[in-house]
């Protein structure tokens, strides 16, 4: 089995333009996804999947810096380029996060890994509350390849929503206490990036010294003025006219959505002995 850590990438944001080229001490945002993923001893390999837009190719660029792969796919369907990346390296499993989101736990990572090895029937895994910044999820391929036939819905920015459902197997993990807090740890307006680079300035986090979450938590907690920079940022919701859409696709058409997946699924998944 292949497990892969893809990390999808464009440069279309727009309330903090080319966030995920923004420096956080001696590197960009994107580049510290890159080293964190890479510290995982569980995941095969570590690969980007960005655009072939000119807009996007810095992003390449900063591939071939860290000497990581990259796929270029499609520039607006999120969840067909994670599917078209993971099918090009041959994984069947990926696990994700957005280049926005710098702090996640290595240590979640070596979790979500150990659950697929155990249970290759799960085709989604989560974390269950996760701080906004940290929740990295698992993907089967079969799953990838399924709902991306099923889907009627072009801007997949919300892909959870169309396999988070009855219709896969699903697992949602819960985080370990030493993991949990409260704070907003995702990198989309001024204030969380001022938030994120006194976070790596003041503790000095660097290539080879990376930190994990806990230590993060801890100094958020001691350091009250400065966790709540970014406490009055709102997330941006998602569309309920999007998730009713979604709904309903699934509601009408459940005789096809089972032909289709009957056709990715051939092989009977089991658990790992």
């Amino acid at each position: 089995m292949r497990i892969g850590f893809v990390i999808p990438a464009r440069l279309k944001s727009t309330r903090l333009k080319k966030k995920i080229l923004l420096k956080l001490g001696e590197q960009t945002a994107l580049e510290w996804v890159i080293d964190r993923a890479k510290a995982s001893k569980n995941i095969d390999e570590v690969v980007v999947a960005t655009t072939s837009l000119v807009s996007d190719s810095p992003i390449s660029k900063i591939c071939q810096h860290k000497g990581v792969r990259y796929f270029q796919g499609h520039p607006d369907d999120v969840l067909l380029r994670l599917k078209d990346t993971a099918k090009y390296f041959e994984f069947d499993y990926i696990v994700n996060i957005t280049p926005d989101n710098t702090l996640f736990s290595i240590y979640l990572i070596e979790l979500i890994v150990s659950e697929i090895k155990e249970d290759t029937s799960l085709d989604f895994l989560k974390f269950k509350n996760p701080m906004l910044g940290t929740g990295i999820y698992a993907l089967k391929m079969e799953a990838l390849e399924t709902i991306c036939e099923f889907k009627n819905i072009i801007d997949t920015e919300i892909w959870g929503h169309l396999l988070d459902n009855r219709l896969f197997n699903v697992k949602e993990l819960e985080i370990p206490k030493f993991l949990r807090g409260k704070y907003r740890l995702t990198m989309d307006t001024e204030l969380d990036y001022i938030l994120i680079s006194k976070i790596y300035s003041d503790l000095g986090i660097t290539k080879k010294n990376l930190l994990d979450l806990n230590e993060i938590i801890r100094y958020l907690d001691d350091n009250q003025q400065i966790a709540e920079i970014n406490k009055n940022v709102s997330q941006k919701p998602v569309s309920q006219e999007i998730l009713k859409k979604i709904s309903s696709n699934f509601e009408n058409n459940k005789s096809s959505f089972e032909k289709i997946k009957a056709k990715y699924y051939r092989r009977p998944a089991s658990k790992s002995q």
